[in-house]
């Protein structure tokens, strides 16, 4: 358990961290909904869906995982409340890293749930 909150917590910090020393002011956006940029008209909702998602990955633990499947959902953990903390202080998450092929700018934290769901999947799987 104590790796899953070492890990969860590395990838709060990193957000924070990757966004002060790499962001580029011109890329910032203020997103107010939830990934992709969904819900933008609902911040409310999108704040109590943030929560609720952390609230089951962190359920999840209750469960029988193996190490792929523990350090996946570790992941998704620490990304998804990195981004519902940054909704609980501020209102909404600072996405900051632009993709160059799409119209889409992201954080760190969206690919540390991305990356942990994949993780996760593949250790369910094997």
């Amino acid at each position: 358990m104590l790796r899953t909150i070492t890990i969860a917590a590395l990838c709060i910090n990193l957000e924070h961290a990757g966004r002060i020393l790499f962001s580029n002011p011109h890329s910032i956006v203020l997103n107010y909904g939830m990934a992709f940029s969904t819900f933008q008209d609902m911040p409310t909702l999108a704040t109590v869906m943030s929560g609720i998602a952390c609230f089951m990955i962190g359920a999840v633990f209750l469960t029988e995982l193996d190490e792929w499947e523990r350090f996946g959902y570790s992941l998704m953990l620490g990304g998804a409340l990195s981004n519902f903390t940054e909704k609980i202080i501020l209102g909404y998450v600072i996405d900051w890293i632009p993709l160059p092929f799409i119209p889409l700018v992201i954080n760190i934290a969206d690919i540390e749930v991305s990356l942990g769901a994949l993780i996760a999947f593949v250790g369910f799987t094997t």
